[in-house]
């Protein structure tokens, strides 16, 4: 590792020094897109993603047991913007990365929010990111914080879409990470005479976020204070927005499917409850401010 001085000009024209930076390599540690790589434990044919909505035309295989797939293609800070997202199936473009199942659901969310909450600048771009320190006493806060930031990052590609096309086939696409229980969905479908998404969940089971968040583990209670704020503003937000929501509903978008994801939620959101989509976004900035720092010293980068 090797320390270096940055320096910049001042308004009165001086050089100061304005941090140290810290250049290391990664040839004797773990590097963090390995650290949350599995082997898929099945590949069969299945729908490749080119964005949230956009199924491309390629063969591709994936696990269709899984829960996504998480994009890692490259692991240093230049690549957080366009290299590392989630979606409901294999990239389009062969990116590299991992499918996601239980046993590497958390770290896949935290590797989202470990990348996401750093932007890239001329200092850190070439920064490679580490395997973080487990035994740090505010790793399990952040590893349940990254949940919720996950859900509603930009690089949450996952929706929820129904009857599509891919190789003369009709597909499916469930969202399994939706956070509202489906009787309470079909409660608000039955409430704002929304048939079409209430037949939509009708058969329907539980997603796994919502498992993970009200179920037996009843991870929610461990959230911090901000990450409840996020969620229960998202949650209110989902009830507000379905006397709109069946307006809005189109072959592309999906809003029938009862487990729309964010990418999909936000079209309404945007379009109809602009005052509320401003507070929530507020009090999703508040929350990836707080965890900002925690990359530094949970070890997944180096200052």
């Amino acid at each position: 590792m090797f320390k270096f001085d940055v320096l910049e000009l001042n308004d009165g024209l001086e050089i100061v020094k304005r941090e140290e930076k810290t250049i290391y390599n990664t040839d004797k540690v773990r590097r963090l897109n390995t650290w949350v790589k599995v082997k898929p434990r099945k590949e069969v044919m299945f729908p490749n993603f080119k964005s949230a909505f956009n199924i491309g035309e390629k063969t591709r295989k994936f696990d269709s047991d899984a829960f996504g797939y998480l994009v890692t293609n490259g692991n240093n800070v230049e690549k957080n913007t366009s290299n590392c997202y989630i979606v409901d199936g294999p990239p389009n473009n062969n990116n590299a990365g991992t499918v996601i199942y239980e046993s590497n659901f958390f770290k896949s969310v935290i590797v989202i929010a470990a990348r996401k909450l750093i932007t890239s600048n001329w200092i850190n771009s070439k920064d490679e990111y580490l395997v973080p320190n487990e035994d740090h006493e505010q790793f399990e806060q952040f590893k349940y914080d990254s949940l919720i930031y996950s859900l509603f990052n930009t690089g949450n590609g996952m929706v929820s879409l129904r009857q599509i096309e891919y190789k003369d086939k009709l597909w499916d696409i469930n969202n399994e990470f939706f956070w509202m229980s489906v009787e309470k969905m079909k409660e608000l479908a039955d409430e704002n005479e929304y048939d079409n998404l209430y037949n939509d969940a009708r058969t329907a089971s539980n997603r796994h976020v919502y498992n993970l968040l009200f179920g037996e583990e009843r991870i929610y209670d461990r959230l911090s204070p901000d990450a409840k704020l996020v969620l229960d503003k998202a949650t209110e937000m989902v009830k507000e927005s379905m006397k709109m929501r069946k307006f809005m509903t189109d072959d592309v978008n999906h809003l029938n499917s009862w487990d729309a994801g964010y990418a999909q939620l936000k079209l309404v959101w945007k379009k109809y409850m602009e005052k509320d989509f401003k507070e929530f976004r507020q009090l999703y900035k508040n929350l990836e401010n707080r965890m900002r720092p925690l990359v530094y010293e949970l070890g997944f980068l180096m200052k």
